[in-house]
């Protein structure tokens, strides 16, 4: 069975926890604390000599003495710390306690998550844990989107991508939602739901300032008149970073998707109506009826994407043309056929490849592939597909290879699909050998093969799985591994991951909302970002309005998945609801951006700057209400 991309993954993460067990576990007390309790023990700290013998060997400015600092009760561990009064218990002299046992300071302990996983009580060790677990968050989100996209090739696009894909999606913050207001005390799930809340926050921020911005930014192209109307010509930039002559065109999808986006602020506004009003509710009855709202608009936009799956369609319409590509390049790279290599020596393409290829194709020799010789090649060259899976096949690589849109290929058309095929391909253009820049370009398709399409671990006994596609059965079987395996590594490390942020933020005297504001949305969101500026990058109104349909799909999903989440653990709890700049933070963003997006089709490149700028007057905004005008 050959070890696959996942399975390097999953092994890697694992030595790495190992590692961390043996070199981040905190140690229970410091070195001076450890040596002020010796000294004390035998009674020597009265003696200036040996107590400045101990200090000197041990490198420490002070050793404690027993009895001076008294232990403070800690409110946030509900008082299992108690207060310990020098004056009353300790002999002032001796700096011993009654019965002959000293009184240490206070130290600090970390309690390791599972009872296994590592923890830290210093400001680098959290900030190391918070990455760790962080990218391991990412993996699986990787490997949640992976699988939903793998199974968006052989299943519905409705029923799969209304009701399962937004779910998979926003899993993974949900998780962390769920367990930051979950564990310990009251007192202790108050202040670990700010790592909720900030998720939250951060995550519907960075999707429509940052990533809404950078999508504007990479997709821009020439912007021009066309039936007197300002739109953006696909694949064209001859105007760099031109503010007003370069933008982004969009479709009638996409901006009812912001429209349906900007609704799903009106929770927030319900749960904050007490803070608004300045009225007690008690028993938290405006956040219950906020997270009704909340479920009832995840219902809703569910089954608006069942019953109207065009977004989803298109989602799957890039997945199959992954698919086909990923297949062919695989076969064209590995070996050398009767066309010769696919590239050469530098890891260009081979000017001699396309040509005896067209030839081959071209079987009335008229100059032009049509659609018969295209589809008689997929035949040929895919072997046993059924009829629906080759009418995807031709339509895609028509679409790849037919710029001209006349519904033949041409051999100029062919040789820039299959360049521009081989330029998603990193790392090729370096000099070397022919065998090396073969290797190279077969250890790139094989991974990237193995990740999205090969299935050979799951059915070894297919001695043609090299030849053809694999089957339906074999792509379902391989999502559902990718969906099972980023759902359990999502749930097992959520929880570190929030004691990890938790503990950085006690050490580092940061807030928690602003740690997982800026950090923890990198390690959910990464996966739905890189995809969505990959699409951008293509420089088509198709494209780029998918990009911001799954960017406003995510917030919608943040707002009712994510925040219902939230509320149930708030009312469930009987927590205080005391998110006002939070909430506001949320919603002006939300509001904004769907409002800017509600109302035109066509962005210019300034509008970037917009949405950029949002994202530090959201942290402002809440620093300034929160410390400064003392909102919390």
């Amino acid at each position: 069975m050959k070890m696959k991309m996942e399975g390097w993954i999953l092994v890697g993460s694992i030595v790495s926890l190992l590692f961390l067990l043996g070199v981040c576990r905190s140690e229970s007390h410091s070195n001076a604390v450890t040596a002020g309790l010796l000294l004390n023990v035998l009674g020597l700290a009265e003696h200036e000599e040996i107590y400045e013998l101990g200090r000197q060997e041990l490198g420490i400015n002070e050793l404690p003495q027993l009895g001076v600092v008294a232990l403070e009760a800690d409110s946030v561990l509900g008082g299992k710390l108690q207060s310990v009064q020098s004056t009353s218990e300790l002999n002032p002299e001796t700096n011993r306690s009654g019965d002959g046992i000293g009184i240490l300071s206070q130290t600090e302990e970390c309690e390791a998550t599972y009872g296994v996983l590592p923890c830290s009580t210093t400001v680098v060790g959290n900030l190391f844990l918070v990455l760790v677990y962080g990218y391991i968050m990412f993996r699986a989100a990787k490997f949640l989107s992976d699988g939903s996209e793998l199974l968006l090739t052989v299943l519905d696009a409705g029923l799969i991508g209304g009701l399962l894909l937004p779910i998979l999606g926003v899993l993974p913050d949900s998780l962390l939602i769920l367990v930051s207001g979950l564990g310990g005390t009251k007192a202790e799930a108050q202040q670990q739901i700010l790592v909720g809340i900030g998720l939250l926050a951060g995550s519907t921020v960075f999707l429509l300032t940052v990533l809404w911005g950078g999508c504007l930014i990479l997709g821009r192209c020439d912007l021009g008149n066309a039936a007197g109307q300002l739109v953006a010509r696909d694949k064209t930039l001859t105007r760099g970073f031109g503010l007003t002559g370069t933008g982004v065109t969009t479709d009638y999808l996409t901006k009812l998707s912001s429209l349906i986006m900007i609704f799903t602020v009106i929770p927030f506004i319900v749960a904050q109506l007490p803070k608004f009003f300045g009225f007690s509710a008690k028993g938290n009855i405006p956040v219950l009826i906020a997270c009704v709202l909340s479920l009832g608009g995840l219902l809703a936009y569910c089954l608006y994407q069942v019953f109207s799956p065009r977004i989803q369609e298109r989602r799957r319409a890039f997945a199959m043309q992954r698919f086909h590509k990923l297949f062919l390049m695989r076969r064209f790279v590995r070996v050398s056929s009767e066309w010769g290599y696919l590239i050469d020596e530098h890891g260009k393409l081979n000017t001699d490849f396309p040509e005896m290829m067209f030839q081959a194709m071209d079987r009335d020799a008229d100059g032009f592939i049509s659609q018969m010789e295209l589809k008689y090649f997929i035949n040929t060259t895919m072997g046993q597909i059924g009829e629906d899976t080759v009418q995807e096949a031709l339509e895609h690589l028509m679409s790849a290879f037919d710029s001209s849109g006349d519904k033949k290929i041409t051999k100029d058309e062919l040789r820039d699909g299959l360049s521009k095929w081989l330029s998603t391909m990193r790392g090729l253009s370096m000099p070397c050998t022919l065998e090396q820049a073969v290797l190279h370009a077969t250890q790139h398709t094989e991974n990237e093969y193995a990740q999205f399409i090969d299935t050979a671990e799951l059915d070894e006994s297919d001695d043609d799985n090299d030849e053809n596609p694999p089957s339906r059965r074999q792509i379902f079987q391989k999502s559902m591994l990718l969906m099972l395996g980023g759902t359990a590594l999502a749930a097992v490390f959520a929880d570190p991951l929030v004691d990890a942020v938790n503990g950085f933020s006690k050490v580092s005297k940061i807030p928690a909302f602003f740690v997982s504001f800026i950090l923890l949305p990198l390690a959910s969101n990464s996966s739905e970002a890189v995809s969505s500026l990959v699409f951008a990058s293509r420089k088509k109104k198709k494209t780029m309005s998918l990009t911001y349909s799954q960017v406003y799909g995510g917030v919608t999903m943040n707002n009712t998945m994510g925040l219902g989440i939230f509320l149930a653990v708030v009312y469930g709890r009987q927590l205080i609801w005391d998110f006002s700049s939070e909430v506001l933070v949320i919603v002006l963003v939300t509001v904004v951006m769907g409002l800017l997006a509600g109302f035109r089709y066509t962005f210019p490149l300034w509008m970037a700057g917009i949405a950029l700028s949002l994202y530090p007057i959201s942290l402002g905004l809440v620093a300034i209400l929160d410390y400064v005008a003392g909102w919390q």
